[in-house]
């Protein structure tokens, strides 16, 4: 469920992005700077892409680093915000935080795939049941839920604002409305996304599990479609790993 929330709030957080038109026409004046701001997205995510992999083994794991990572995204999208409330904007500030916020969010776009294999791997330790499939439904039903509820949340604060493509010159509503959809709400939506990544210990739910559930053990057969318990584990102690992904 939470990957699925987090999808979806990353397609209704590039929504918002995608607003930076607006925002450079009619705040900053330039609509071509809305080109620029793109590319310090873009090249910082694809270097922090290729080198997702190294920081995954020097890590040990994608969880602390998904979680350090994504809050130095949502610090630096609320520097973002605070440049942009700056007069009309210091655009080379909000460059600069563009391009860290961007780096910390890359790492989550190079493992996500991964998290959902350990996902699935963890309903297969607890239940014995296979739901790759499943998962990776859940990622398609959020990508374009996510994208439906992005679009349609754009129109309908636009609407609200009064903007009107027609004029020159956007009213005051509409103004504060882009400034809104711009720079505060990609920040709550990088917070929510930092939390919800926080409580994904699903790395250190399977490892615990693994312990219990003797899957590299003399008491385990490599044949068997089941994992059986170690009778060295004491009865409820299994019960207590399951509870680890669930933070208790």
């Amino acid at each position: 469920m939470m990957i699925c929330v987090t999808y979806i709030l990353q397609q209704i957080y590039g929504a918002m992005i995608s607003m930076g038109t607006y925002y450079a026409t009619y705040i900053l004046g330039n609509q071509n700077l809305f080109g620029v701001f793109s590319w310090a997205i873009n090249i910082p995510l694809i270097i922090a892409l290729v080198f997702t992999p190294t920081l995954v083994a020097k890590w040990n794991g994608m969880y602390k680093l998904n979680v350090m990572s994504y809050t130095l995204a949502t610090i630096s999208r609320a520097l973002v915000a605070v440049a942009g409330y700056m007069g009309s904007g210091n655009v080379t500030l909000m460059l600069l935080f563009t391009a860290i916020a961007a780096l910390g969010q890359g790492p989550w776009q190079g493992d996500m795939n991964a998290v959902i294999a350990a996902c699935s791997e963890y309903t297969w330790l607890t239940k014995h049941k296979r739901v790759d499939g499943t998962m990776y439904s859940c990622t398609s039903l959020g990508v374009k839920l996510g994208g439906g509820l992005g679009t349609a949340i754009t129109g309908w604060l636009l609407a609200a604002s009064h903007f009107d493509s027609a004029l020159t010159v956007q009213p005051d509503s509409c103004i504060n409305m882009l400034k809104i959809m711009y720079l505060v709400i990609p920040f709550a939506l990088d917070a929510i996304i930092t939390f919800l990544l926080s409580r994904m210990k699903v790395e250190e739910a399977n490892e615990k599990l693994r312990e219990a559930v003797l899957i590299t053990s003399p008491y385990h057969s490599p044949s068997s479609a089941v994992p059986r318990r170690n009778p060295a584990i004491p009865p409820g102690r299994l019960e207590k790993y399951y509870k680890i992904i669930k933070g208790k």
